[in-house]
This record gives structure tokens, sequence and C-alpha cells, in this order.
């Protein structure tokens, strides 16, 4: 049985609860779920319900919950009754809730548990005690602060019969969204989604155009392939964008996920095993998951850093590095020749700028590397006969280079709008390569292109080593401008 997905609104009025529903419906909803938190006690809700072309669920959440209900305990079951006096279809009501609709008063009645601290201890005993209260479906909602904290959830999901135990469960949370798809792929029969914005009703809610369109929670299952980005940060980027719709263009029933994580062992071991098949790696994981791997590509070996795994049969992880690849064409499009030498200059010292390293010795390039630490990638240099250096301009300006790649997080996320050494001016025809790609002109690109340097953006190399990670993933290789369309316009930023 297919997965409906469940908008959830807060009711405040009835001008803006249709707008709202209307805007759901239109995004892919199959069901509103009309939070009454803060309806008003002396408006009828007959219109409102009347006028919403969408099976309502009506809840209604107190602050022990997550929820903004501040009136008596007897008022708000007066207010379910008017909901179903007023036609809603379905009612979710708290575990500790001894109120019950009579009979068959409701289409759908979801018996939910919500934890804001953590993740309830005996699952199975909670999803128990749900369905014994008359639940058509259970509703266990916990709270993970780092992703790897929801994995009794999903292991609660991957030994529950869905028809047998309809079990809805997730974890609220900044980087917990993701478990509300993985909750689908094992069967639960609905996802809750916000409207988008700043309308989510809790913490983690993914917005419905992206649950439909992008995730395509519609039509996964228990046998689809499960595919991500490990990484901390993970949320900024646009492999779903690119590999999720790749994917199904490939023929594959498949999901790609943001994984954001501090533990990555753990994230991978809790998702689906037979069924996760490949996961794109970025900072700071690459040079940790390199000892997850059986066996390694050249690149990979080379860097000692990995970012892209393959699950194959019988148990075995390979370790690929397309970021090698990814820096070296992007930097040849833009016009870097290969024979006549020159410096090239690393800026971080990370698995990136490993891959970074090796991308310009292939391109002929005398390598140094610049790093606040150099701790981390000595031993890696002295390896390939890279030199080191101190992350200064003067540096930079006494052997001016060719080629500049910078391989830190500097310019994106928190940090858009500054430049890792904002006191170095590129010279001019230098190509610099930013690896970060949201937004697509940072301030080190800006920089080199009022000097006359040549920018290259980090989308160029991004693309090239997405194209080649979905012929790991799905046996042909992706081409590039395929690519570039599915962004329509998101990283222009």
């Amino acid at each position: 049985m297919a997965t409906e997905v469940v908008v959830s609104l807060f009711a405040r009025d009835p001008e803006s609860t249709l707008r709202d529903a209307r805007r759901a419906a239109m995004a892919g909803a199959d069901w509103i779920e009309l939070r009454l938190d803060e309806w008003p006690h002396d408006r009828r809700l007959d219109d409102v319900i009347d006028a919403i072309d969408l099976p309502v669920l009506a809840t209604c959440r107190a602050s022990r919950d997550g929820g903004r209900y501040r009136g008596t305990p007897r008022d708000r079951i007066a207010l379910f009754e008017r909901a179903l006096e007023a036609g809603v279809q379905g009612l979710d009501l708290e575990d500790w809730e001894e109120w019950s609709p009579r009979g068959d008063a409701v289409r759908m009645l979801v018996r939910s548990h919500h934890d804001l601290k953590g993740i309830p201890e005996d699952l199975d005993g909670l999803r128990e005690r749900l369905l014994d209260q008359g639940a058509d479906a259970a509703k266990i909602v916990g709270t993970a602060h780092d992703l790897a904290d929801a994995a009794p959830i999903l292991e609660l999901l991957a030994r529950t019969d869905p028809g047998a135990e309809p079990t809805v469960a997730f974890a609220m949370g900044r980087a917990a969204g993701v478990t509300r798809i993985l909750a689908v792929a094992l069967g639960a029969p609905l996802c809750y989604a916000s409207l988008g914005g700043a309308d989510e009703t809790a913490p983690g809610q993914i917005p419905v155009e992206e649950l439909v369109g992008i995730y395509n929670v519609k039509r996964l299952g228990r046998t689809s392939q499960v595919f991500g980005l490990l990484g901390n940060p993970a949320l900024h980027s646009l492999g779903p964008w690119i590999h999720g719709r790749a994917l199904r263009a490939a023929g594959l029933d498949a999901v790609y996920l943001p994984l954001e994580t501090s533990r990555p062992r753990e994230v991978l071991a809790m998702l689906p095993p037979r069924r996760l098949r490949g996961v794109s790696v970025t900072a700071p994981h690459k040079e940790a998951v390199a000892g997850l791997c059986h066996s390694l590509d050249d690149d990979a070996a080379a860097c000692g850093a990995v970012n892209t795994l393959a699950f194959e049969a019988h148990g075995q992880v390979v370790g690929h590095n397309t970021d090698v690849a990814g820096v070296r064409e992007a930097l040849k499009r833009a016009g870097l020749l290969t024979d006549t030498g020159g410096h090239g200059v690393v800026l971080g010292g990370g698995g990136a700028a490993r891959a970074a390293a090796r991308a310009l010795e292939q391109l002929g390039l005398r390598v140094t590397i610049l790093a606040r630490s150099l701790d981390k990638v000595r031993a890696f240099a002295r390896t390939h006969g890279y030199q080191l250096g101190a992350l200064r301009a003067d540096v930079l300006r006494d052997d001016p280079p060719v080629a500049v790649v910078h391989a830190t997080p500097v310019g994106g996320g928190d940090s858009v709008g500054e430049r890792l050494l904002p006191d170095w001016q590129p010279p001019r025809g230098c190509r610099v390569l930013d690896m970060v790609y949201v937004p697509r002109w940072t301030a080190l690109l800006e920089a080199a292109r009022t000097a006359g340097a040549v920018p290259v953006s980090g989308l160029e190399m991004f693309l090239t080593q997405a194209a080649q990670q979905l012929e790991v993933f799905a046996g042909r290789r992706g081409e590039e401008e395929v690519l570039r369309r599915y962004l329509a316009g998101l990283a222009e930023g």
C-alpha cells in the first residue's frame, strides 16, 4: 500500500488555513493535518473542513508533546468533538489521552507518543500499547540530537509487519528529517510534511514539494534502494536534486538522502542492509570511511580519502575518489594547459585537499599544499613529493601559481562572504577553483574575477565528480549537461 503524505498546518483562522490547505493540495498532499493548538474557541470549524478538498486529520498538541495548546483538558476534548461534528475524517490523539471517539466516528485514528528529549525506550512495548488503544496506526516520535541517535527507531520499523502493525516512527531534529523518508522505505503508512518556508510544525519536517518531487516518497517501499550523502554538514548539498532524479532516470527504484552526522559508522550501520547501495562522502568523513572499505580504486588509494562508497555483493565495500577527476576536468575546461608545467597550490589539508593535490599532479604541475595544520597531511605530501607551507598570502606571492584550488568549507554555509586568505590577490591568468559550490560565486571567485584571474566554480567540479559517481551507483555515467539541467538554477546564488 502506498504511503500517504500528510501536510501539517497550524490552524489559526479560516482564511490562512484554507489558503495553506490549497497550497498543500497542489504540492501533492493526500491528507491535511490541522493543528488546532491555537484555534479560537469561539470559531466554527464546519466551513473550513467543508472547503478543504482533502481528508482532514485533526490534532491538538499540549506543551508536553511539543505543542502550543494552553487550555484545559476538558476544553481540548470539546475541541475534538467539535472537529468530529464538523466532518474531519481522522483524529490524532496522544497516548496519555483517555478520551476516544465513539464507534466508527472517524476513518482513521492515530495514537501518538512524542518524546522531546530523546528516543523512547521499549519501542515494541510502546507500539503495542498505542495499537491496543484502538488505533489504526501507532505514531512514535523521538528526538535525535545526531542522526545516529535514531537507530532504534529504524530497527523497530525493520522488524515490523506493516500490515499487522501499522507504524509511523521517526525522529525530530535538524538532521533527523531523513528518518521520515527512511520510515516510508521501511513501510510506514504515513509521511508527515510541512508546507515549506517557516511553517514547519515540528523540527526537521521536510517541505511537501521536496518529499514528493525530490524524494519521490509516494513510490518508495520496502524494496527501494537507498543512496545518500554522508557528511557534517550535509543538508545543504545539491546531491538529492541531482542523484535522486538521475537514479530514477536510470530506471532504479531508489532514493538519495542527505545523511548529516558526526558518527558516520553508526549511520551507515543503521541503514537498511542489502538495500544500501551507494554513498557519496563529504567533509569531514572522507578519510575515516576509507577504513571501512575492502578495496580502493587508484585515486582513493593514492589520496587515502574516499568520496564514494559502493556496497556490492557479499558485503564488499569499495571506495572510490571521483573528486580527483572533478578537479582535473574543471581546470582543463577552464583552459589550464597540461604541457607547460608551473606551480599548483592547494588551500586546505583534508580529504578534499588530497584529491585536489593529486589532480594538480596529473595536470603536470608542481604541487604545494598550504594548511593551518600540516600534521595530518605531512605523510601524504612526503609520499607524493608535494611541498608543504604555512597558510599565508606571502607564500603564494613568493612563488606565483598558475592554478589554485580552495579545498576548505570557508565561503559556504555559515561563512558565506568570507575568504580563507583575504589579503591574497590572485595573479592575472591564474585558474582559481573554489570547491565550495553553494553559493556558486563565492567571495574568492569574485576576487579572482576582479583581479583578472580565471574563476572556476565548484559547480563544475561537482558535476564531473557526480557524473562519475552515477557510473559507480547505476552502472552508467551521467551526462553532465543533463545533471546541470536538474539543478534548475538552485546553485545560482
